[in-house]
């Protein structure tokens, strides 16, 4: 990008060189900068509902940053098989069948085929439900 890109002229020089230096940051780092800037003027997560895109000039950095936080505070999640004890493989293959309503040979293929995705779309606390389940039996999981 080039330096100044963007801005007009007449700008205070001071406020220029800010503006390109937060130009020059990662996502992530604009996101901790919004976070410091909203509790350093006491804004709050009810006061920004209903912050969008729009705005002028300075709108596009700061729509990138709460777009950040929307994946941060993510909904729904997914249960990943990773792996099995081989001891436990018939176990674990049931309880795959039971929770996603596959049959024996589909299972058995998800099972085998791992790390392979179980179930998505689900809620937090349902995921940990199902992983605690898979685990209980010789099963290996994460959620992502």
């Amino acid at each position: 990008m080039e330096e100044g890109q963007g801005l007009g002229g007449g700008q205070d020089p001071e406020v220029k060189e800010i503006c390109d230096k937060i130009l020059k940051l990662n996502v992530v780092q604009v996101a901790q900068l919004a976070e410091l800037f909203r509790n350093a003027v006491g804004i709050t997560d009810a006061d920004l509902g209903g912050f969008g895109g729009g705005g002028g000039g300075g709108g596009g950095a700061g729509g990138g940053a709460a777009e950040e936080e929307v994946v941060v505070e993510q909904t729904a999640f997914e249960l990943k098989l990773t792996g099995y004890d081989d001891k436990a493989k018939i176990k674990v293959i049931k309880e795959v069948r039971a929770i996603t309503g596959l049959g024996l040979k589909e299972s058995k293929e998800l099972v085998e085929g791992a790390p392979k995705s179980l179930k998505k779309d689900l809620k937090k606390e349902e995921a940990e439900e199902l992983m605690a389940k898979i685990v209980a039996v010789g099963g290996k999981c994460e959620i992502v």
